[in-house]
């Protein structure tokens, strides 16, 4: 290597990264410096390169010919693959890779339990051990807890503190760094300001970190500098002050973002659903009436129930009291299920994509016609399978899916294509009214627009749409009118004329 490396305040130099897949050049000539402390962005749309490069610093693609990884002054190219305690490079993914039947003790230690006589386990020794890891990121539970009985946050503060304890076993090392891949993707404002927190702590301590993400604002509020990469190409390295989520957007596209939402169509009017009095889990007698063609939004801060209120009304939360009129036909809300919400045309799409939503596990077109598998069988039970993969390949087409084959996993998809898959997927059924918390989570702003654009037409085809999100900015745009929503109720409703982020914000906020 040429350069001369300061050991000092650099903890982490790649230079000349390349990655080709058969033939194809996915990652070209990306070099960057982290230095020690530093809290960087590395932001992209699908498909810039983000996963690649993350994947080659992890050690799980091998970089191609004239690559050089150093950590500190220590070249770690050829020995990526052996992991934190060698490198000093710890990776926390957004999936957080926690088995949540088993203890936080038992996650943290599995692979290297003190062993005394008999191979006997030292429970007390190994209880002491996981205390003081997870004193890093100052979380004070027991290390017996059980990882379900765990809120989203402190389950990330977990993954963080496991990496820690992974690079921290190499005492030899003079250089450190965290890299995060959207781990603030499925937690609550409350708890991206936690993990902060201790990021900052951990920084102000000389850990460098790497975070990943589609946040734009978050990025900007907590990261020094921005790293951007474009089709396979890193085209900017910015600091973060003064700029903009714009500015961000026009670098990651290459164009600017006038066109992220689709032109307000006014809806058709022809009433669809009316819930009154929809009482359940965190929601108190809500009462709103939806039409024809109308994008509805549900907002508020965690514990409000505006999340919660989707799964209410397509049956995934079984509601206390209540009624729910589709179309004319009245239902007692406490009766309703999943099953009898499908089948009065009103679907759902979760937030928790891989969880919840989709079968990473299973194909596109198993997961595209799973709703509707008994509209491709014959005889009650040969599924037409030409017939299946005809109306899946036109969804594809439609959705612009990439990449365009049928018979591949949903999990080899990005999170935008998996979206567009899991919308395709109810599409197929021509619901009434399609109920989505959070559908732009985890995507970013390039599938985002895509996800908006076919939201806006399958409302101006006659669907209603309801979107429970805290994307003020995405709801001003995109909808009718907004419940916000404080201790389970709806106390203020805003019109379409008087709908901004600022006055969602303000209601939201306001006491």
């Amino acid at each position: 290597m040429t350069e001369q490396l300061d050991a000092t305040t650099t903890a982490v130099r790649v230079r000349n990264v390349s990655k080709s897949f058969n033939g194809i050049t996915v990652l070209s000539d990306v070099s960057l410096d982290i230095q020690r402390g530093e809290i960087v962005g590395l932001i992209g749309q699908n498909g810039s390169g983000k996963s690649t490069l993350i994947k080659v610093l992890s050690g799980f693609h091998p970089p191609d010919d004239g690559a050089e990884v150093y950590v500190g002054d220590r070249d770690v190219t050829r020995s990526l693959y052996e992991g934190p305690s060698s490198t000093g490079l710890a990776f926390i993914h957004q999936d957080l890779a926690l088995i949540q039947s088993l203890t936080i003790l038992e996650n943290l230690r599995i692979k290297q339990f003190a062993i005394g006589l008999g191979h006997r386990i030292k429970w007390k020794t190994e209880e002491q051990e996981v205390r003081r890891i997870l004193s890093i990121v100052g979380l004070d539970v027991s290390p017996r807890t059980k990882v379900s009985d765990l809120t989203v946050t402190e389950r990330a503060l977990v993954v963080i503190a496991r990496g820690l304890a992974d690079i921290e076993a190499g005492e030899s090392l003079e250089s450190r760094l965290l890299v995060l891949d959207e781990p603030t993707a499925y937690l609550p404002k409350s708890g991206v300001e936690r993990l902060f927190g201790v990021l900052r702590r951990l920084s102000e301590e000389g850990i460098s970190v790497l975070f990943v993400s589609h946040r734009l604002d978050e990025v900007l509020e907590f990261c020094s500098r921005a790293v951007i990469l474009r089709a396979g190409r890193l085209v900017a390295d910015i600091p973060t002050e003064n700029q903009t989520e714009r500015d961000l957007i026009k670098l990651m596209l290459g164009r600017p973002p006038e066109d992220m939402y689709p032109d307000y169509i006014e809806p058709i009017g022809t009433p669809v659903l009316s819930v009154v009095g929809l009482t359940g889990e965190e929601v108190s007698e809500a009462t709103f009436i939806g039409n024809a063609g109308e994008i509805i939004g549900f907002v508020g801060l965690p514990g409000s129930g505006y999340d919660k209120i989707s799964y209410l009304i397509a049956g995934a939360l079984r509601a206390v009291s209540g009624s729910v009129e589709l179309h004319g036909d009245q239902v007692d809300a406490s009766k309703v299920n999943s099953r009898k919400a499908i089948a009065k045309g009103i679907v759902l799409l979760p937030a928790d994509r891989k969880g919840s939503s989709g079968a990473t596990g299973l194909k596109v077109i198993e997961n595209m016609t799973i709703p509707n598998i008994a509209s491709f069988t014959r005889l009650g039970r040969f599924i037409h399978h030409r017939r299946e993969r005809s109306v899946v390949n036109e969804q594809i087409e439609h959705f612009g899916v990439s990449p365009r084959r049928s018979d591949a996993l949903l999990s080899t998809l990005s999170g935008g294509n998996q979206q567009k898959v899991l919308i395709g997927k109810w599409v197929i059924g021509e619901p009434s009214v399609l109920v989505l918390h959070e559908p732009t989570q985890g995507v970013d702003v390039g599938a985002k627009r895509d996800v908006f654009h076919h939201l806006t037409a399958l409302a101006k085809a006659g669907a209603l749409i309801l979107i429970s999100s805290v994307e003020y900015d995405d709801l001003a745009s995109l909808c009718t009118r907004v419940h916000v929503m404080s201790g389970g109720r709806i106390i203020r409703t805003i019109e379409r004329e008087e709908l901004n982020a600022h006055e969602l914000a303000a209601a939201v906020y306001a006491r």
